[in-house]
């Protein structure tokens, strides 16, 4: 699928040359190693630029989610594990993050294209004649979600400061996290009019944790009641072997950049049961007297191993914390409790706000969300001055005449 995403970037990349030419050469053949724009504004090639945006999805999430969890107290780099050498990893341990940063750099990048694609396939799509009504509401739905995942993104993993989350649209002013936010609760509502049964809830799953994360607990918990249910499937973003999964890439059986910490590996040695959703192997240490064993992530063990981006569980969660804040009407204790019994977990007999925290630890591992919750529940890890959020790039702040 990734292939879909390296031909968007050539044809888009393509028509930008092709309009600085076209005042000078115009008697040529068509293109042939790219798609011009014009041809893709058809009905036929819809479903082209939908997996297209699918496609810049996945290619943003895997990074995401696993250079926040590089930020987070989740994963870490030594340089004693065998397989780390990337000085841009350690910046992000440390919180000490260059605004150059080369890793932080290529995800930027991505986000930008995908929020762009995002928005376009409804500009395309509301721009051209299109018969298929079911094609023409899986275009704007795909379109709509899409860029309220951009926008979300944006606003729980950027920031202009250490300290000050948000981001940037179309070399526009600073959009603090607070208004970032609102801006993808627009497009996920907007998403809902061209929803099936299934991506209803999941939009509203995304919503809840939307305004979850803003702190806006009542609205939060309005659509968390209308989020997914215990036998839906999971979302997931997918992946192939022509483009890694990040997580396997650089923080699993490809290569051992980051290492999982080692609480981990302590939730599964207090309850071996927990090794049913906290999936880890041991990595190799370069010098085993120093520390004689590390662990990495398993749960994506391919190069195209999906990653599960929103799930019913996460949803039982959101509900379970939304009651225990005094938004939601849920039972906190079976909320959990449900989701504990999907891995085989024994009941728990209480719970509260920092129970929550550790499940959500456990529940939630390797899918980005350690880094908000750090936040969120005000147990940040990192000596006060460190970024706690992945910077906006030097490359944006040159360019932007916005930015100062």
């Amino acid at each position: 699928m990734k292939r879909i995403s390296l031909i968007l970037v050539l044809f888009f990349s393509a028509i930008m040359l092709f309009h600085a030419c076209e005042n000078y050469v115009t008697d040529i053949d068509p293109l042939i190693d790219a798609v011009e724009d014009a041809r893709l504004n058809n009905e036929s090639q819809l479903n082209f630029v939908i997996k297209g945006v699918k496609t810049q999805y996945s290619e943003v999430i895997d990074a995401l989610s696993c250079l926040s969890g590089d930020l987070s107290d989740e994963l870490l780099y030594d340089s004693n594990l065998k397989g780390a050498s990337f000085p841009s990893f350690q910046e992000i341990d440390l919180g000490e993050i260059q605004l150059d940063n080369t890793s932080v750099q290529g995800l930027y990048n991505n986000l930008g294209e995908m929020r762009f694609f995002a928005d376009d396939l409804v500009r395309r799509t509301n721009s051209i004649t299109v018969t298929d009504d079911a094609l023409k509401n899986s275009a704007l739905f795909t379109g709509k979600f899409f860029g309220g995942m951009a926008r979300f993104f944006y606003a729980a993993y950027f920031g202009l400061n250490p300290d000050q989350g948000g981001g940037i649209i179309d070399d526009g002013p600073f959009i603090p996290s607070a208004d970032m936010y609102d801006l993808a609760i627009d497009k996920f509502k907007e998403a809902l009019t061209y929803a099936n049964d299934y991506d209803t809830r999941l939009t509203n799953t995304l919503i809840a944790r939307t305004y979850l994360y803003k702190g806006d607990y009542n609205s939060a918990a309005t659509y968390a009641d209308a989020g997914l249910v215990n036998g839906d499937a999971p979302f997931q973003s997918l992946h192939s072997v022509d483009a890694d999964n990040y997580w396997w890439g650089f923080a699993g059986a490809g290569r051992v950049q980051l290492g999982v910490d080692f609480r981990f590996h302590d939730y599964i040695v207090a309850d071996p049961n927990e090794a049913n959703r906290i999936k880890i192997v041991e990595t190799p240490a370069l010098n085993p007297a120093t520390i004689p064993v590390y662990y990495r992530q398993d749960m994506y063990p391919e190069q195209s191993s999906p990653i599960n981006t929103a799930t019913w569980q996460e949803n039982n969660l959101m509900k379970a914390e939304l009651t225990l804040r005094g938004a939601g009407s849920g039972n906190a204790l079976d909320l959990v409790n449900e989701v504990r019994t999907s891995h085989g977990l024994a009941n728990l007999a209480a719970v509260d706000l920092d129970v929550i925290y550790t499940e959500r630890d456990k529940e939630l591992f390797t899918t980005g969300a350690r880094l908000p919750d750090e936040r969120r529940f005000n147990k940040w890890h990192l000596p006060a001055g460190a970024w706690m959020f992945l910077p906006i790039t030097q490359d944006e702040r040159n360019n932007n005449p916005n930015i100062d």
